[in-house]
């Protein structure tokens, strides 16, 4: 549900709510009347008030968004660094696994020669 709807409705809702006290309150005309105007400032004070507080919920969620976008470039930006430090360090061990693999299966192919050599 959006924070537009909500609003709507408290204020329907408000308004709905003042016009039945109002009517089933029992007056006469004239005080009726009064008391309508008087509630009318009070209920537009209210709506401007409640328009600004909407205002400034908007203004801080779209800031809060903006920073959590900015936020997660960062971290995307630090991962990445992090990523290529890896590959960094991780490349020289990576040459030296293969070649003890190469020494490995050189000796490996010997041993098996030796092997055929002293079965014949």
């Amino acid at each position: 549900m959006n924070g537009k709807a909500i609003v709507t409705g408290i204020l329907i809702g408000g308004v709905v709510g003042a016009a039945t006290a109002l009517l089933t309150a029992p007056s006469s005309g004239r005080e009726l009347r009064d008391q309508v105007k008087e509630s009318k400032n009070e209920w537009l004070k209210m709506a401007t008030e409640l328009k600004e507080d909407v205002m400034d919920i908007k203004d801080s969620v779209s800031k809060v968004s903006k920073e959590g976008k900015e936020v997660i470039k960062e971290l995307a930006a630090d991962v990445k660094v992090a990523v290529e430090e890896w590959q960094k360090n991780v490349e020289p061990n990576k040459k030296v696994l293969q070649e003890e693999m190469k020494e490995i299966q050189k000796t490996i192919a010997q041993l098996e020669e030796k092997l055929k050599e002293n079965q014949s």
